[in-house]
């Protein structure tokens, strides 16, 4: 077992927590903190959350099964309550899985203790305070959390920056796990970036949800002029469908640094009556770029295809009727010849947005996309989330298509481990 593990599962605190680096064994020390509750507090009920459903699925079920075998422990599983029941030669205790976006549905349950696991990820303090009113019931009465940080939210106010009495904060980095395998620590390097590193790697509380949105951005070292556009390399099209207007960042892939190149920005305002914005914005790109094939005996008669060359990154929602009463803009940009390179869902926005902020590593841009670079620049996160403030109308479309592409291209890829007990 790690220190930091050992620390919290062994701590005399009435409310300690973890916060510790991806692959640190969060969840491990979590539900070995359970069930040493468990023991303390005979035929009472221990209640342990995840943020969401799939998260019990997942992560949760998988590792309390697997310690309950190896630590020698029978146990009842009754899927209907979502239940546990641990059987030990003198008694037994319960411990029910609850989603911690679904607090409501807690009330009214007798507590002896209760844990939240990746406690960050919920937007405000609400289960937590729910978790708090229940405990009720048992000898040793105990709450506990575990967490990857993710900036300054009640986290951080009620373990570091203003502890109460009975609050105890246990911190542990990602490379304090010696078994982990080199590949996933280069992953973690490779993915993020320095302020992103910080928090999911070393444990720290950094800023994530004030200020900047794309704080990797810096006008001095993303931007220049007169990019070269490379009329025989295919054009990544970055395309947000806002009806007014409808935007797009135009760039190219190259092979060496930097490999993101953006040449040019797009956007169009509805000028009334029936037309099709998405046909429209499709039509320009092709007039002001178009394709020039790289094979000089290509007859002229001959019909081309050039799904190759246009390459867009729509917004997923596109899939849906839109634009057009007849065509979804998905639809459009394909009648267009654009071949279309998009995921079935819009990625998650703090998953996007750290993907940008990496990329910016790689990334350089014409400095007559202005409207691009003032998105960059001026958008801001909702005050004390990671959400993005959308509350002028006249930005973030740029950044939005940009996003949709660079998650496409350039994802921030979550290792995935196991972690053992030493």
């Amino acid at each position: 077992m790690f220190q930091h593990q050992n620390d919290f599962i062994r701590s005399d605190a009435k409310y300690p927590a973890l916060v510790a680096g991806y692959g640190s064994g969060k969840t491990v020390a979590f539900c070995l903190k359970a069930i040493l509750e468990a023991g303390r507090n005979p035929k009472k009920t221990i209640l342990l959350a995840e943020p969401t459903f799939p998260m019990i699925r997942d992560v949760l079920q998988p590792t309390i099964e697997e310690l309950l075998h190896e630590l020698g422990f029978s146990y009842q599983y009754r899927a209907s309550e979502s239940k546990y029941t641990i059987h030990w030669k003198k008694g037994y205790s319960n411990i029910i899985l609850r989603s911690a976006e679904n607090w409501r549905r807690w009330a009214g349950l007798n507590l002896a203790g209760f844990g939240i696991d990746e406690a960050a990820l919920l937007k405000d303090k609400k289960a937590w305070d729910m978790g708090l009113s229940r405990l009720r019931d048992g000898k040793h009465l105990c709450g506990w959390i575990t967490t990857t940080p993710e900036g300054f939210n009640f986290v951080y106010d009620l373990w570091k920056d203003n502890p109460k009495n009975g609050y105890k904060l246990i911190q542990g980095r990602t490379t304090d796990n010696p078994y982990l395998p080199q590949d996933f620590i280069d992953s973690l390097y490779q993915n993020y970036d320095k302020k992103l590193i910080s928090s999911y790697i070393h444990g720290n509380f950094v800023n994530l949800q004030h200020g900047s949105c794309y704080y990797g951005f810096d006008r001095r070292k993303n931007t220049t002029k007169n990019i070269d556009y490379n009329p025989y390399l295919p054009i990544r099209i970055a395309m947000d469908f806002n009806i007014n207007p409808i935007s797009a960042v135009l760039w190219q892939k190259h092979k060496e640094k930097p490999y993101i190149r953006v040449f040019d920005e797009v956007q169009l305002s509805h000028s009334g009556g029936n037309e099709l914005m998405t046909e429209r914005i499709a039509k320009l790109i092709k007039e002001k770029y178009p394709y020039k094939s790289p094979n000089l005996l290509q007859p002229k008669n001959k019909k081309v295809d050039m799904t190759g060359h246009y390459m867009c990154y729509p917004d997923p929602s596109g899939k849906n009727r839109h634009t057009s009463a007849f065509m979804s803009d998905h639809d459009v940009l394909r009648k267009e010849g654009f071949s279309l390179l998009v995921k079935k869902k819009a990625p998650l926005i703090i998953d996007s947005v750290n993907a940008v902020n990496k990329a910016m590593e790689f990334t350089i841009i014409d400095e007559k996309c202005k409207e691009f670079i003032k998105d960059l620049e001026q958008v801001v996160l909702k005050e004390g989330t990671r959400d993005i403030d959308k509350s002028n109308p006249e930005r973030t479309h740029l950044t939005d298509a940009f996003r949709y592409s660079i998650d496409y291209e350039y994802p921030v890829k979550k290792p995935v481990t196991k972690t053992y007990m030493a």
